[in-house]
């Protein structure tokens, strides 16, 4: 099973690395040789179900592609709400499940699943059956994370189209759905928790319960990540063992109460056959995300073996849970949580996680962590040296403690027990309470977490074989020394010896990053709307991570807008005259060129009392980064600085500038190339050998939207 379990993986992991699809007729040319050679070569077996399994995820991607979703036309739609409703501001954002298309909807394959937007004449609840009105928009406009390819994960899980609502009937329910019923109960623990506490407090109880974790601030889920416990506001498979394990219990007690029944059936048999529904039950119940159905799986496949009178093999039953997930969903295999939740049990397998008491417990933390420190570093830039420690002191708090509460007060929450559910519900909030506070003091200790940065391969390949070694049995020669493997991937990362610009996803606004040896900093203009500053923010994060750095040396404000949350950086500098400005800098550090200025960079001041940030780098100068400004600044540039202008070869502008602006800027400029920043238009630019390199971004991949 293990063998046929990675022929699989390394079909499926060798088709996503494709951006464009390829074609069917190829694996299927390899599969065929193969089949043939099974016969009398069992290796080529192995190649066959890889082929097969490549063949798979093209025939996946084929039918997701046949989905056809027309841009700016009516339609109406029936159907049912399959996800928790989000409010935001006037309107509500869910996924509908349609029933029945009107004839205007087009022709062709339809989505699973469409995302729609709008206000509705009530509150919309999970499971409810609609008639729609709607509007389809582009798939273009769904937003995007710059930590995750939205855009593959809402392919693979049939998210296919976008539309506005129009209008909207509530229509009565039709048949009894068992999914529909469970949705109802989560939204029934949503609002009991919301009605009882504190958004952010109500947020724990939501991720503890039902796996719901929008609710909790992004400094709380920061702080969770720098300690490596963020498993712990996820429905990990411990969650549902727990279930399945108070199922079996609670069988076998009530099975021993009736003498007849023992006599027929051991007792045992019947609490392992209750488990099996507990484990699905509850795994549904959190939104069956992937720790929950691989606990799911490996329960089902050890009760099985005990009700055939098989030995139990842990290594089979996880097999057997990736393979069906990854068969299941193809996509599965490019989320995060598949490989953290698969790595993190393999780990305890491998150990003897439960074998052993308290000093095994312990262990298994250290291993744990170790074990995926090359994975943590690879996708996020950064590990965390304290996650032992921390894991240790708030596992046995959040899951014998939170946990139990939590879902004892979501069950008393669904029996109208109102009293007794806030009681639980405020006893889970003031324990997370408590857990935070605990993590925060654990991240002031030095060096508590250390940035890696994302594309050091060599360092996490270095990592891997010492892990390799590491992992192997006791006894092995040397095997201690084989930790040595993990400190290239704990050298603070360095900067380039170029100058690097990153022009970041900041919607209208603009953000532009630099980095030149270990000096950094970054540009900013425009960030007036509120989209554009939690974007801004967002990409400034990820950019941050991926090049291993906590904090910037310089921030150039070319105007009082600015990320939201604030980034962190060494020294700020802003337009001159802006002293005005609510907690504006000292003279000093205003943009002009009698005062300082970030390493090797030099500011342009014009002859006016109030002008944007203007800076230049290079003796050319070779660069010129410019904020926003008025026709009349651009024509004051051009005069006082038009050497500047001519002989600069890269000018970085705001796409705010008008017409008038930039025919001034490109009249006054003999050879720069002008690149006009904003309007979600990212870019990488890099300075070698007196030579601007533009990084042109990638071809569009199938799972991208096209619409």
């Amino acid at each position: 099973m293990p063998l046929l379990v990675i022929a699989i993986g390394l079909g499926l992991g060798f088709f996503h690395s494709f951006r464009q699809l390829p074609a069917l007729w190829i694996p299927l040319a390899v599969a065929l040789p193969g089949l043939l050679l099974a016969w009398k070569w069992r290796p080529a077996l192995l190649l066959t179900v890889a082929a097969g399994a490549f063949a798979w995820g093209i025939w996946q991607a084929e039918l997701r592609l046949a989905v056809q979703w027309p841009v700016g036309q009516d339609f109406s739609v029936r159907g049912r709400i399959v996800s928790i409703p989000q409010s935001g501001g006037r309107e509500y954002r869910f996924l509908v499940a349609p029933e029945h298309w009107s004839a205007g909807a087009g022709a062709g394959a339809r989505p699973d699943t469409i995302l729609v937007h709008g206000n509705l004449p009530e509150v919309p609840v999970v499971g409810q059956r609609w008639q729609l009105r709607l509007h389809s928009e582009s798939l273009a406009s769904l937003p995007g994370s710059p930590f995750a390819d939205l855009a593959r994960q809402r392919f693979w899980a049939g998210e296919g189209g976008v539309a506005r609502l129009q209008d909207a009937r509530l229509l009565p329910v039709s048949r009894v759905n068992l999914q529909d019923d469970i949705a109802v109960a989560r939204e029934a623990v949503l609002h009991a928790s919301n009605m009882a506490l504190n958004r952010e407090a109500a947020g724990f109880v939501q991720a503890l319960s039902i796996g719901v974790g929008n609710q909790l601030p992004p400094e709380i889920w920061q702080v969770y990540r720098d300690t490596g416990t963020a498993h712990l506001l996820v429905i990990s498979g411990s969650h549902v063992a727990a279930v399945a394990g108070l199922a079996l219990w609670l069988g076998q007690w009530l099975w021993r109460r009736i003498p007849w029944l023992v006599a027929r059936w051991p007792a045992q048999t019947a609490g392992v056959l209750c488990s099996i529904p507990a484990a699905w039950g509850y795994a549904s119940f959190a939104g069956m995300q992937i720790p929950g159905e691989r606990a799911a799986w490996m329960i089902t496949a050890a009760a099985l073996a005990h009700l055939l009178g098989r030995p139990n093999n842990a290594w089979q039953g996880l097999s057997l849970a990736a393979l069906l997930i990854a068969f299941g969903n193809p996509g599965a295999l490019v989320d995060v949580g598949f490989w953290l939740s698969l790595g993190a049990v393999a780990v305890l397998v491998a150990i003897g996680y439960g074998e052993g008491g308290w000093r095994t417990l312990l262990r298994s933390q250290w291993m744990v962590s170790i074990a995926l420190m090359p994975l943590l570093a690879g996708l996020f830039g950064q590990v965390s040296l304290i996650s032992p420690i921390a894991n240790v002191l708030v596992i046995p708090l959040v899951e014998m403690l939170a946990v139990p509460l939590a879902l004892l007060g979501a069950f008393l929450a669904l029996l109208d027990l109102e009293l007794l559910s806030r009681l639980l519900f405020h006893l889970v909030a003031l324990e997370m309470d408590a857990v935070t506070a605990l993590l925060r003091i654990l991240l002031q200790i030095p060096f508590a977490r250390v940035s890696t940065g994302t594309g050091r391969s060599w360092a996490l390949l270095a990592a891997v074989l010492g892990l390799g070694i590491f992992f192997l049995p006791p006894g092995w020669p040397g095997r201690p020394l084989a930790l040595l493997g993990m400190v290239p991937l704990l050298i603070p990362v360095g900067g380039t010896a170029d100058l690097e610009l990153r022009a970041l996803d900041a919607g209208s606004g603009m953000l532009l990053f630099w980095q030149k040896g270990s000096q950094s900093g970054i540009f900013s203009a425009n960030l007036w709307k509120a989209a554009s500053r939690r974007s801004g923010s967002l990409a400034l994060t990820a950019a941050l991570r991926q090049q291993g750095v906590t904090r910037v040396d310089a921030w150039l404000r070319s105007d009082i807008s600015a990320p939201q949350p604030l980034p962190v950086a060494v020294r700020q500098w802003w337009p001159a005259g802006a002293r005005d400005y609510p907690g504006g800098p000292p003279t000093s550090a205003f943009c002009r060129a009698d005062g300082g200025a970030p390493a090797e960079m030099h500011f342009l001041t014009l002859n006016a009392p109030v002008q944007p940030c203007i800076v230049t780098w290079g003796a050319g100068p070779d660069v010129l980064i410019l904020g926003d400004a008025d026709a009349a600044t651009i024509r004051r540039l051009v005069a006082e600085h038009g050497a500047a202008l001519h002989r600069a070869q890269a000018i970085f502008a705001p796409a705010s500038l008008g017409n008038t602006e930039r025919a001034a800027l490109a009249a006054a400029t003999a050879q720069a190339r002008v690149f006009y920043l904003g309007e979600g238009k990212p870019g990488t630019w890099t300075w070698q050998a007196g030579r601007l390199r533009h990084a042109l971004p990638p071809s569009p991949a199938y799972w991208q939207p096209g619409a």
